[in-house]
């Protein structure tokens, strides 16, 4: 596997770790704000807005570039993460801080799923394939994430580090396919 490619994987497998992660804390965490744990729902209905920025990743990409647009979500999620962890003890600061961790999540899956297109080229089965097993180890490696602490701000805030790290990774990425193009 190319070094480029790694660093993807590493990335990557954070979107749907930090999601799949945060809505499973969100529960818990709904109760000790005095609401009753069916009316979580709500709150992931306030995101489902934020899910239309995914259109917008083909025109920025045209503009900044793929990789630009993946690290922005990337940075954009760990901000409303961060946001969220902030403002913990406020339901509608977890509201509108979920709003901006989804919007990032939105930008950041489609421009990731392209990249990895490219990266694997001239297999780009073989690389949507890698791409899927990336994003549903997340998926499912995010509820195990979420016991790790009942300390719904400390999770978060360890989730937007992540996705701040990820971040870094792409841009590494996206040098070590410089380097990979110019030897090749």
């Amino acid at each position: 596997m190319k070094p480029s490619v790694l660093a993807l994987c590493c990335s990557h497998v954070t979107l749907l770790l930090t999601f799949v992660g945060m809505y499973t804390a969100l529960g818990p965490h709904v109760d000790e704000l005095g609401l009753d744990p069916s009316d979580v729902i709500l709150i992931r209905l306030v995101g489902l807005p934020g899910m239309f920025a995914a259109l917008t990743v083909g025109p920025l990409a045209r503009r900044w570039g793929l990789n630009a647009v993946a690290r922005t979500g990337f940075l954009a999620a760990a901000l409303g993460l961060a946001g969220e962890a902030v403002l913990a003890q406020s339901l509608v600061g977890v509201c509108a801080a979920s709003l901006v961790f989804v919007v990032g999540i939105a930008v950041a899956v489609p421009a990731m799923i392209t990249l990895f297109g490219e990266a694997a080229a001239p297999d780009r089965a073989g690389g949507m394939a890698l791409n899927g097993f990336v994003l549903f180890a997340g998926a499912s490696v995010g509820p195990l994430a979420a016991s790790l602490t009942s300390d719904f701000a400390l999770l978060l805030a360890g989730f937007a580090t992540l996705l701040g790290v990820s971040a870094l990774l792409l841009l590494a990425s996206d040098r070590l396919a410089a380097k990979e193009g110019d030897a090749g």
